[in-house]
C-alpha cells in the first residue's frame, strides 16, 4: 500500500515545490518593480483600489494657523477618499522624525510636514526618500529632497509689510525694531522681505532685530528691552502674530504708543486690530488654502501627473479698514 501511494504523494511535493517557487519568484518581481516605480515619481506604495494613506505631521497644534491647515488637509483629504493620519510634533524635532520614522513604518502612500526647523528635518526627510515615500512640506521649507512646497509667499509679505509701514504708518520716516525667528525658514523670509522692502525709503532705519523663538512671552521681554534701549522707537514689525501679541501686551504695560504689524492673520490679531489701537496691521495668510492645495497635489501625484517643486499663496494686509 505504501509503495501505492508513493507516486502520488510524490507528484504531490513536486507540485507544491513548483507553486512556491512561482510564488517567491512574483513576490521578487513586485518588490522590484516597486523600487522601480519609487524613483520614476509615481505613487510608491498602494495599490490600484486600496486607500491611500497620508502621514501628517504637524509643527504644533497650539496655534490656529496650523489648526486651519489641518482642518483643511482632512476636508480635502476625506473629499479625495485619503486617509489623513495626522500628529502633532509639538514644535520637537525629535517627536517629529520619531513620527515620520512611524509613518515609514506603517508605509503610508505619501508624507506631509510642517517641519519644526529647515535643516533638522533633512534627515527625516532623507527617510523617506530611502523608503519610497514621497514628502511634501507645508508652511515651512525643509532641507532636502521634497516632492513640492506649499506656502505663504512669506518674502511677498514681508515686503507688503514694510509698504504699509511706510506708507501709512510711518509716512516714509522714523524707526523700527523686528522681532525675528531665526529657526524657521519662512519666518527668516519675512524678515528679509520687510527689510528688502524698507530699501526703498532711506529715512527709516531698522535700529534692532531680535529672535524670539517662537515664545510670546520672549516677544514680551524683548520688547521691553527694545523700549529701553530706543526711547524713540516708532514701530515693530513681529514675524509672528504670537509675536505681535508679546509686543502689544508690553507696549501697553509701559504706556508707549509704538505702533505693530504683525504677521499670520489669526483671530486674536483682527480683533486687536478692528479695537484701532498699537496692533495696526497683519499680513494675513490663508491656511485653508495652503492646506488643501498640498492634497491636491498630492492628488496629482498619485494619478501620475507632474506637481510643481514650490506653489506659493499670496497673503493680503489686513487693517481697520478691511477687519472683519
Amino acid at each position: 500500500m505504501l509503495k501505492k501511494l508513493a507516486p502520488q504523494k510524490l507528484a504531490v511535493i513536486i507540485t507544491l515545490l513548483v507553486l512556491t517557487v512561482a510564488t517567491l519568484l512574483l513576490g521578487g518581481c513586485g518588490n522590484k518593480q516597486a523600487a522601480s516605480t519609487g524613483s520614476n515619481n509615481t505613487p510608491t506604495s498602494g495599490s490600484q483600489g486600496k486607500e491611500k494613506v497620508i502621514g501628517v505631521s504637524l509643527l504644533t497644534r497650539e496655534h490656529v494657523f496650523y489648526n486651519e491647515i489641518e482642518k483643511a488637509i482632512q476636508d480635502k483629504s476625506n473629499g479625495y477618499k485619503f486617509k489623513a493620519v495626522i500628529m502633532d510634533a509639538s514644535q520637537d524635532s525629535n517627536k517629529q522624525m520619531s513620527q515620520v520614522q512611524d509613518f515609514i513604518t506603517q508605509k503610508v502612500d505619501a508624507i506631509v510636514l510642517a517641519p519644526t526647523t529647515s535643516a533638522g528635518i533633512a534627515p527625516a526627510v532623507d527617510l523617506a526618500q530611502k523608503a519610497g515615500i514621497p514628502v511634501f512640506t507645508v508652511d515651512i521649507k525643509a532641507d532636502g529632497e521634497v516632492k513640492s512646497h506649499v506656502a505663504t509667499d512669506n518674502y511677498a509679505g514681508g515686503k507688503l509689510a514694510a509698504k504699509y509701514a511706510a506708507d501709512k504708518v510711518l509716512k516714509g520716516k522714523g524707526k523700527v525694531a523686528i522681532i525675528t525667528y531665526s529657526e524657521v525658514q519662512s519666518c527668516v523670509d519675512r524678515e528679509k522681505g520687510f527689510k528688502d522692502g524698507l530699501a526703498d525709503y532711506p529715512n527709516i532705519k531698522v535700529v534692532d532685530v531680535e529672535n524670539y523663538s517662537g515664545s510670546a512671552e520672549k516677544a514680551a521681554n524683548l520688547t521691553q528691552d527694545m523700549l529701553l534701549k530706543y526711547p524713540d522707537l516708532d514701530l515693530i514689525f513681529a514675524v509672528g502674530d504670537p509675536a505681535a501679541t508679546g509686543a502689544v501686551s508690553t507696549i501697553k504695560a509701559a504706556g508707549r504708543s509704538v505702533k505693530v504689524i504683525g504677521f499670520d492673520g489669526n483671530p486674536e490679531a483682527i480683533q486687536e486690530i478692528k479695537k484701532g489701537g498699537l496692533w495696526v496691521a497683519d499680513v494675513a495668510q490663508h491656511p485653508d488654502q495652503i492646506g488643501g492645495k498640498v492634497i491636491d497635489l498630492i492628488n496629482d501625484y498619485f494619478n501620475g501627473k507632474s506637481v510643481p517643486p514650490q506653489l506659493l499663496i499670496p497673503p493680503t494686509i489686513i487693517d481697520a479698514s478691511n477687519a472683519k
